[in-house]
Formats: C-alpha cells, sequence, structure tokens
C-alpha cells in the first residue's frame, strides 16, 4: 500500500461569516494533525482565516480560481492572486460549478493548468449524476472527465488531488457506501495509471466528496484508495468537522505505524 498523507477539506460553499471562523478557529488552533487539513472558505474571507489561523498548521484552499490569468474580467480571481493571498489548494470543477455555471472538462483543463503554473495544489473535482449512474454509464462519464480535464498536462513532480464526488450524493445525505466508494476510486487510479503511468498515479491523492460526515468518515478513510475527503455541509459545524478531522489523523497514524 503506497504511502499517502490522508487530507480532509472543508468546502464553505456560500456560507459562513466572522462567527463561523472565530468557531471554527477556536476547534482548530493549537491541535496537530498528522492528516492535511484544507479550508476553503469564501474569497472574501481568505486573508482573515489565514491571519487567524497562521500560527496552525490548517492550509487554506479556494472554492474555484479564474482560467484567465489577468484583464478585463469582472468578478474573476486569477491563480496568481490567490497564490500571493496565502492560498495552497483550489478546488476545480466542483459539480455545483458545472451544473450551475456551465463550466465543462475544457475550462477545468485550463485551470488546472493555471493553478500547476503557480504552484497552487489543483483539486479536480469529478463525478456522475443520478442519471448518469442509473444508465450504467458512471466510469465513462469518469474516464471523460479525467482525460478531457488532464489533457497535454504534464503531472511530473507536481501535486494534485482527484475528489470523486457522485452528484447524485452531494447535500443529499446519500453517501455512497465505503465498498462502492472504493471501487470508484480503485477505478479512477487504474485510468490515472493508464494516463500517467503507475508510479504517479500512486502518488496522487484520491478524495472522496458527498454528503461526508463524521459517522461514516471512518469507513471510508481505511479504503485503500481514498485518501481523504471533501467535505460540505458538514464542515460548517466547527465540532463535527474537527471530529472527522480527527479520525483521519488516527488514520495517518496507522500508516505511519
Amino acid at each position: 500500500m503506497h504511502a499517502r498523507r490522508p487530507i480532509i477539506i472543508a468546502n464553505w460553499k456560500l456560507n459562513g461569516g466572522i462567527d463561523l471562523m472565530c468557531s471554527s478557529v477556536a476547534s482548530f488552533i493549537r491541535k496537530h494533525y498528522e492528516a492535511e487539513i484544507v479550508v476553503c472558505p469564501p474569497y472574501i474571507y481568505i486573508r482573515d482565516m489565514l491571519n487567524f489561523l497562521q500560527h496552525s498548521e490548517i492550509r487554506i484552499g479556494s472554492q474555484n480560481v479564474s482560467k484567465f490569468e489577468s484583464g478585463a474580467y469582472t468578478g474573476e480571481t486569477s491563480a496568481q492572486m490567490l497564490k500571493e493571498a496565502g492560498c495552497k489548494f483550489c478546488l476545480i470543477g466542483h459539480s455545483e460549478r458545472r451544473a450551475m455555471f456551465r463550466e465543462n472538462n475544457a475550462s477545468c483543463q485550463i485551470k488546472v493548468e493555471r493553478a500547476l503554473a503557480h504552484n497552487l495544489t489543483p483539486v479536480l473535482c469529478i463525478g456522475e449524476n443520478q442519471e448518469e449512474r442509473e444508465n450504467q454509464i458512471t466510469k465513462d462519464v469518469l474516464t471523460r472527465q479525467l482525460t478531457e480535464g488532464l489533457e497535454g498536462i504534464d503531472l511530473t513532480d507536481k501535486n494534485i488531488c482527484i475528489a470523486y464526488e457522485p452528484v447524485w450524493a452531494i447535500g443529499t445525505g446519500k453517501a455512497a457506501s465505503p465498498e462502492i466508494a472504493q471501487e470508484v476510486h480503485q477505478f479512477i487510479r487504474h485510468e490515472l495509471a493508464a494516463l500517467y503511468g503507475e508510479e504517479c498515479a500512486q502518488g496522487i491523492r484520491l478524495l472522496y466528496g458527498g454528503s461526508v460526515n463524521k459517522t461514516n468518515a471512518k469507513q471510508l478513510l481505511t479504503q485503500e484508495d481514498i485518501d481523504g475527503l471533501l467535505v460540505g455541509g458538514a464542515s460548517l459545524d466547527p465540532e463535527h468537522f474537527l471530529d472527522i478531522c480527527q479520525q483521519a489523523t488516527i488514520q495517518a497514524e496507522a500508516q505511519l505505524a
């Protein structure tokens, strides 16, 4: 089994404020985690979170990144800006971005390139919807999202994460079972090996996202090809999210033992 450091990413989406930041910081501060912990607040709070967490091990990520470097693109935020603001990670192609803002595999590919060029770790999100799952084309959808989303990108000595988030499970309370999630993650790693070789594929961390909570986190994290979790709603409850982080740390310590 390849030693990949577990990672937990909180996606606050369009939620949060000063109260949530303060309560989250109170939970996180002065705690040590063997797992890597990342919080993705709304853009406007990125610098505030960095200031609050400057003496902690928590990383800050962005929920999105522009496909443009600079120019007359009102409302956009570039990879360079995010890097200068202190971000280490950025989500790309989250299902809500794909569904509501018409992002596609081609735009995700550009964003992954932009992120890597500025030493941000992209977290490319992929996943099938309910109709695609019922039509038994999950693997076809994932293969297309991977090949088109990473087309022409050299991942040699690059850090990237892939987050599998079945659209039918996001915010519904219907998480994929650990066994189903593992089967899909194993398939994703196999596809990455076909694209980049076995050694590269074994070094890429694969995350599961979709109605993750403290009840199912442990079983998900013990699966061989699940290296972390992308947490939505549960990350808005600091104590609940802390519980998930502690479970990831236990898993990380078990790997080190």
